[in-house]
């Protein structure tokens, strides 16, 4: 890129194939606002025919997850409105997919190019979106520039010399330099990242600094407030470990497939999980769906608001209750299932590593009628009990240890003077046989 002669880069993937007049609204946006980076509309090749199948790209934006996985999403409402329901007018999207966009050759290199540190393949889409809003530019889907794209049938996995995927690694440094106090929120919805190694990545946070970048959380106040918050609207979400620990999975099943468990991985996807303060469970955008009548049908269904089959309440105790049969989430060691409830059965147990405190006081509070969650008062006072109690406990163990020390050092002290009883009818026998000898020499 450096080498390149014209003013203005532009970025493909090799696995494309341009429609006519592709690349005239990309440069004509670009040449009026050299602060925008412009993607095309993506359209779909079919891999094994080589057809342009689909432009379905035209009512999707570019969006991502607490896993920091990229996701087509359908525009919402206030983008629409904002571009005046014109089909034809730019989508400002919060993130672009990578690999397919126009920038201002002089800004691209102002804004730091691509991070040298990431390595291969991923991440650097997302880190690249972040960077050009929170530094002053703008990212736009341009709908009247289409790119053919032939997309995978399974991701890439390139693992690097430290047996971590270079996904991995790209996505620890994007998440260290832009995420701010959100880093936790990725942290959760991935636990495995935590301890991955992201390389140095100093000079990037001084690029943030040196081009006086704003901050995440005005990222998504501004940018993307459509993206769902932790502290505002998950009662749970990341990791569900159950019975066997093993964790909720998709299994990459797709849309009404049943839904099951795997070897708790830590890296998301499969594995992040979003309870809702509606009750639905989400998984990419589906839902977890349940049939009352049939405990082997819990499968992955486009959410339709509606409850019932959808609705599900993670008691106190960690049981995942359906709302629509009153049954519980269990698994049998490959497939999820529903069966009557067993509070005491360790195989209903399910443990989220995200938990949003003050969400989940709303969610029992909303749904205490329905299902018998006990009002904030009474938890407060169960609380309270429960801490007075554990009080108790630990009052009791320190007179036990009290009590066992004391009869340890009086046994000791026993002990002893019967040692010293002992010695002297010892002592006096020995004395009484020298007295004897003694009478017996005279």
């Amino acid at each position: 890129s450096k080498t390149a002669q014209g003013k203005i880069l532009i970025f493909l993937d090799s696995h494309v194939e341009v429609l006519e007049g592709w690349y005239k609204p990309i440069i004509d946006r670009i040449m009026s606002d050299h602060k925008t980076v412009v993607c095309p509309v993506i359209a779909a090749i079919d891999h094994t025919t080589l057809s342009l199948i689909s432009d379905k790209y035209t009512s999707l934006w570019g969006a991502w997850d607490w896993d920091m996985v990229f996701k087509w999403r359908p525009i919402p409402p206030r983008e629409m409105q904002r571009r005046g329901f014109d089909d034809a007018a730019p989508i400002r999207t919060p993130a672009m997919a990578g690999g397919l966009f126009g920038i201002d050759k002089d800004y691209f290199f102002e804004i730091g190019a691509y991070d040298p540190g990431m390595k291969i393949w991923g991440g650097e889409n997302l880190e690249m979106s972040f960077r050009i809003w929170m530094c002053g530019g703008a990212l736009e889907i341009n709908t009247c520039s289409f790119v053919g794209h032939i997309f995978r049938r399974s991701g890439i996995i390139q693992k690097t010399v430290t047996g971590e995927t270079a996904l991995q690694q790209n996505t620890k440094r994007a998440v260290e330099v832009w995420l701010d106090d959100y880093k936790e929120a990725h942290y959760l919805a991935a636990p495995s990242n935590r301890e991955v190694e992201g390389g140095d990545f100093v000079s990037r946070v001084l690029l943030r600094q040196r081009l006086k970048c704003r901050s995440f959380a005005w990222y998504l106040r501004e940018v993307f407030p459509d993206m769902l918050k932790p502290e505002r609207d998950f009662v749970a979400y990341g990791e569900g470990k159950g019975p066997g620990d093993l964790c909720l999975d998709s299994l990459g099943s797709g849309m009404g497939h049943q839904v099951g468990v795997w070897s708790c991985h830590g890296k998301g996807y499969n594995q992040f999980w979003k309870l809702l303060q509606s009750g639905e469970l989400v998984n990419d955008n589906l839902c977890l769906d349940a049939d009352g009548e049939n405990p082997r049908k819990v499968v992955l269904y486009e959410c339709h608001g509606l409850n019932g089959n959808q609705q599900w309440f993670l008691t106190e105790e960690g049981i995942m209750k359906h709302g629509g049969s009153g049954k519980c989430l269990s698994h049998d060691g490959r497939h999820l299932i529903i069966l009557p409830c067993d509070n005491n059965d360790p195989r209903f147990t399910w443990k989220f590593t995200g938990i949003s405190e003050t969400v989940q006081t709303k969610f029992y509070e909303l749904h205490s009628k329905q299902f018998g969650y006990k009002s904030l008062a009474k938890r407060e006072e169960i609380k309270k009990e429960r801490v007075e109690s554990a009080k108790r406990l630990a009052e009791e163990e320190e007179t036990r240890k009290e009590e066992e020390t004391r009869k340890e050092v009086d046994n000791k002290k026993k002990a002893e003077e019967e040692r010293g009883v002992r010695e002297q009818a010892a002592k006096k026998e020995v004395d009484d046989k020298k007295k004897g000898e003694e009478e017996r020499g005279v």
